[in-house]
């Protein structure tokens, strides 16, 4: 037999491994986007761990509506993640789950609604935690309607009316606006 007989055999062979190494590649990048939105969901736990506590622990009006306003833009930031797409899976879920969360959290403290307002300066202002609001209240049956917070951010610019901000209830109590 002469080299050109194995040739198929040779193209069989390297199609397999071809095949192989494609499939070992897509199992490596499963894992690698796996780890990626586990570290993303670590980071912005421990970054909504450190705005609540920048909060609780302001000691004056002006540190705590600071720290209350920067909340709002980081959760702002999440808000326009999960609308883009950029969490999957159970981190999409966990940080959509934290972000509902905040917005009944809000508004039970009826104390920062005037802080929401006046931080409002033009439409853009909170725009994704707008639409992510008005998105999941319609998912969740939530009816805007009755919301206190809504009542109290339609005076403002554009109608806020379900901005999504993460005060834990230990964050609400120990600000004293429970």
């Amino acid at each position: 037999m002469s080299i050109a007989d194995y040739v198929p055999y040779a193209q069989i062979i390297s199609s397999g491994g071809a095949a192989i190494g494609l499939w070992l590649a897509a199992w490596q990048f499963s894992r690698s986007r796996k780890t990626t939105t586990l570290q993303h969901l670590q980071d912005f736990l421990k970054s909504t761990n450190e705005r609540e506590a920048a909060l609780a622990d302001a000691t004056d009006e002006q540190k705590k509506r600071h720290a209350f306003v920067e909340y709002l833009n980081f959760l702002e930031v999440y808000a326009a993640a999960v609308i883009g797409g950029l969490f999957i899976g159970v981190a999409e879920e966990l940080v959509r789950d934290k972000l509902m969360d905040s917005i009944i959290t809000l508004e039970r403290a009826p104390a920062w609604h005037d802080i929401i307002v006046k931080s409002v300066t033009s439409d853009i202002t909170y725009k994704y935690l707008r639409r992510f609001a008005e998105k999941h209240r319609k998912l969740s049956n939530y009816d805007a309607r009755h919301s206190r917070l809504n009542k109290a951010w339609t005076r403002s610019l554009p109608r806020i009316g379900g901005a999504a901000h993460d005060l834990s209830e230990s964050v609400c109590k120990s600000a004293r606006f429970y």
